[in-house]
């Protein structure tokens, strides 16, 4: 493998963050793990919870079902010619639902297609890419790159999801508007594969296998115990959690006297969480292991929504907005470690087949949770009885349930053994002293925030200068854009993809 120079390492790493500015806050309008999806078929189509139980699986399902197509195309393709196909075959199908208002009776069975299809396509480009910054990002600057990469898009998530979901409650949920909503996620995502382009990666990441891929690749998996332990935890605990996570937004929209737009308030405040503490949970993960940040985060995740989704009602759901900031936070550190840890837990040379098998095997079981909880939700009485002067209705008893469950499959990460892991007693210690990852701190700043009005001048200075910090990092990687972008014109649109440089490799 010839390593890129690192200004080409250092550029492309940028372009890798302007990318995701575009790219993901498509994919938190498109997918349908998230709300707004969720909330489209349930207000613009009036689905039921067994049809909002496949409609969330169907993204685990997908995912599932690529390790045969992955393997077909590793053995033609590269993996930079992967992405590129995923990534035209996700927004192209999106880009159609403009025409959403005039698909008549059929409205219903075309979106199911769209939907299976652009995440398909997805799937594929997902495994492709992530081997692909498996290769370029270095081991030892992940958990920082990542967690500053996912701080950076995070905020234009944010902001774009907020926008929408204004915008659709704005014109009552109308097919117009979401196609329109829709349609513009699809133009943001080819913004997002123009700067993927200009990104340059390994010669690995270029070039199709010399040697290919066998089925013995993707089945010596199986051999590695450790990964295999990890695989195990986090597709039980995304069964259990999307037991009932995907009908979090339908009970806040048919339970609770609260509206799509309060929905986004919600689900940004989610985003807002991770935006917040993901710089850190990077730092922890380089400095402490992947693994006790991962635990962390389970327990926080758990004992922050158990007791939320347990007491809430129609009178009693102020505190919602509280429990989205912090299962966001935990949120953000999960995910940000699971992926640091998926790579570094690869035994092999080449990371497509065990990125294709983990991703289809967590999913494998993760899509068992809605459908399940779909199917439960269903046949459950609706009316269970009181709790503390609340109505206690069949939401309650399938969120409780999922907590609980998502409990018990932590013992199963106690199992594995990641390299110069740390105790997590000693995380623990650390975060005491980190007022972002200190729930009780933080729900104190919140107090403070909502109970003394004047407090808010200060909230208000904090999130600028937040503001100002991102808007700084996006500045700097604007110079390089420009620069560049003068270059791809002077040189025309068409160009061939990156060759590995001919100077002598250096270490970034």
């Amino acid at each position: 493998m010839h390593a890129l120079r690192k200004r080409d390492l250092l550029l492309s790493l940028k372009f890798g963050t302007v990318e995701a500015c575009f790219s993901v806050p498509m994919l938190n309008l498109t997918l349908t793990q998230f709300p707004f999806v969720v909330a489209f078929a349930v207000t613009a189509l009036g689905w039921k919870a067994g049809a909002i139980g496949w409609l969330a699986a169907a993204h685990h399902l997908c995912n599932a079902a690529q390790p045969p197509l992955m393997w077909l195309l590793r053995r033609q393709w590269s993996l930079h010619r992967i992405i590129v196909l995923g990534f035209l075959i996700n927004l192209l199908p999106w880009a159609l639902m403009g025409f959403l208002p005039w698909m008549g009776t059929s409205r219903d069975l075309i979106f199911a297609v769209v939907v299976v299809v652009a995440t398909l396509g997805n799937s594929v480009c997902g495994v492709a890419w992530s081997a692909a910054m498996g290769e370029l990002v270095p081991l030892h600057i992940r958990g920082r790159y990542f967690g500053r990469r996912n701080m950076i898009f995070g905020f234009w998530t944010l902001v774009v999801v907020l926008a929408a979901g204004f915008i659709a409650d704005r014109y009552d949920n109308s097919l117009e508007v979401f196609g329109i909503l829709f349609a513009l996620s699809a133009a943001m995502r080819l913004v997002g594969l123009f700067f993927l382009l200009r990104m340059k990666f390994p010669a690995s990441v270029l070039h199709p296998l010399e040697q290919r891929e066998k089925l013995s690749d993707y089945l010596n998996v199986f051999q590695a115990k450790h990964y295999l332990y990890l695989l195990a935890f986090v597709g039980i605990w995304g069964f259990a959690l999307n037991l009932a996570q995907p009908f979090y937004s339908v009970y806040v929209l048919r339970e609770l006297p609260l509206t799509i737009r309060d929905l986004t308030i919600l689900t940004s405040l989610l985003s807002l969480g991770g935006l917040l503490t993901l710089p850190s949970w990077g730092i922890l993960g380089d400095r402490f292991g992947s693994k006790p940040v991962m635990m962390a985060c389970s327990f926080l995740w758990v004992f922050v929504a158990l007791p939320s989704w347990l007491l809430v009602g129609p009178d009693r759901h102020g505190f919602l907005y509280v429990t989205y900031f912090l299962t966001g936070a935990a949120t953000a550190g999960f995910q940000l470690c699971q992926f640091n840890l998926m790579v570094k837990m690869i035994p092999a040379r080449t990371k497509a087949p065990y990125i294709s098998v983990f991703l289809a095997g967590i999913s494998l079981m993760t899509a068992a949770g809605p459908l399940l909880g779909g199917q439960l939700l269903t046949a459950l009485p609706h009316d269970v009885g009181t709790l503390l002067g609340e109505p206690l209705v069949r939401f309650h008893l399938v969120f409780v349930g999922s907590m609980v469950l998502c409990l018990l499959s932590t013992h199963i990460l106690h199992q594995m053994q990641e390299p110069a892991e740390r105790p997590l007693s000693e995380l623990v210690r650390v975060m005491r002293h980190m007022r972002e990852l200190n729930p009780i701190l933080g729900l104190a700043a919140i107090a403070e925030t909502v109970f003394t009005p004047r407090r808010l001048t200060v909230f208000a200075e904090r999130s600028l200068r937040s503001l100002r910090r991102q808007t700084g990092d996006l500045a700097e990687v604007g110079e390089e854009l420009a620069e560049a972008g003068l270059g791809a014109i002077k040189r025309g649109l068409r160009r061939t993809p990156p060759r590995p440089s001919d100077e002598p490799p250096s270490k970034p």
